[in-house]
């Protein structure tokens, strides 16, 4: 994938856009910043960004997350050592944050995962794993479907990419973001729309919420 790609998606909720998320990749690293529209800024704060400094594969280096949400705030970053299979976590706002927790070889934060996730979009099945908040998670994939879907950018093939989760660390989930982690459950699925061409392009997520889905929504892109 060539270098300095920007996308731009909003985040909806009963049709709503509730979130400005723009993702950068400059070939080496993924920029991303995430803010709450005027709209929903009354009811939830967000403004946040993530960087993941990456090497082959978007196996990333290091993750760093700055979360500031209501009632949420999180600054810290997580280095990976691939050749002992340990990451470590180090928090700039409480000291009793850090840890050290075993990964797998290809653990990847969830941005990077997306970003490999559209690489190999378009083979039927297969597994991710998935470093959420320092759980280690299993992520099955499956090209569900080829749909023709209207776009700001034209009526595109996509493929339809269904993922389901497994949780493989045994301790408990934490508190943490709205817009990443809370994305990696048991029990709902998340659904990827991925333009059929080189671009493999985002064009669409759902998350099976309850009582209703939020949707992500590729708005512009430029590279």
């Amino acid at each position: 994938m060539l270098s300095a790609e920007q996308l731009h998606l909003t985040i909806r909720y009963l049709g709503l856009p509730v979130v400005n998320v723009v993702m950068t990749d400059n070939g080496s690293v993924i920029s991303v910043q995430a803010k709450a529209t005027k709209i929903a800024s009354i009811a939830a704060k967000m403004d946040n960004s993530y960087i993941s400094e990456y090497k082959d594969n978007y196996l990333p280096i290091s993750y760093k997350k700055v979360i500031d949400q209501k009632d949420y705030e999180e600054n810290r970053v997580t280095e990976y050592d691939r050749d002992i299979l340990t990451a470590k976590r180090s928090s700039y706002l409480d000291f009793a944050e850090d840890r050290n927790y075993a990964i797998k070889s290809e653990s990847r934060d969830f941005f990077s995962s997306l970003y490999y996730l559209r690489t190999i979009c378009d083979q039927p099945f297969g597994e991710l794993w998935l470093d959420a908040n320092s759980l280690i998670w299993k992520a099955t994939y499956r090209m569900i479907d080829r749909e023709i879907l209207k776009t700001e950018f034209g009526k595109i093939e996509a493929f339809k990419v269904e993922l389901t989760f497994q949780q493989i660390s045994q301790a408990k989930k934490e508190n943490t973001d709205m817009l990443t982690n809370n994305l990696v459950n048991e029990e709902r699925s998340l659904i990827f729309w991925f333009s059929n061409d080189e671009r493999r392009l985002p064009l669409k997520a759902k998350f099976m919420m309850k009582p209703f889905a939020v949707t992500w929504k590729l708005e512009t892109y430029h590279r």
